[in-house]
């Protein structure tokens, strides 16, 4: 069994919603978060659930960059995102691409929305930023 490094792990983001993935900008955390509701009813049959279409989010932190690259989604790209309502695509994937590891592990992509971004700063520290996008519609999990 092999585990990846925290560090080859890229959130991927097209901030017109399509498949020009770039990498989050000076990525410091990620988290990707599945959830689905469920109800359950009892009745006098037993108690029957029904579970809810799951969904994902993905938190992040990272660091504001002066000069990003073009292939680097910026705060000041988010920020436009979010402002103006604009549903983006995600993709959090093995970054392990060959040998026995192709297409295993993981693999989420989704389009959703920024639901939170917050900028982070402090006199000892370089100025950071947070924030989470949240699925809306159908996710992918399949490479």
């Amino acid at each position: 069994m092999g585990q990846i490094l925290g560090s080859l792990q890229d959130v991927e983001i097209d901030v017109a919603g399509g498949t020009s993935y770039k990498s989050l900008v000076c990525l410091r955390t990620s988290s990707v978060n599945t959830t689905m509701d469920a109800t359950t009813e009892q009745t006098n049959c037993g108690a029957f659930t029904s579970p809810s279409a799951p969904q994902m989010s993905v938190d992040f932190d990272a660091i504001c960059e002066t000069a990003p690259s073009i292939s680097q989604v910026s705060y000041e790209d988010l920020l436009s995102a979010m402002v103006n309502k604009t549903q983006i695509s995600v993709r959090v994937q093995n970054p392990t691409v060959s040998g026995s590891s192709v297409g295993t592990v993981y693999y989420h992509q989704f389009m959703g929305y920024i639901t939170d971004l917050t900028m982070n700063q402090s006199t000892t520290e370089f100025i950071n930023f947070s924030g989470t996008i949240q699925s809306n519609g159908a996710l992918d999990i399949t490479a």
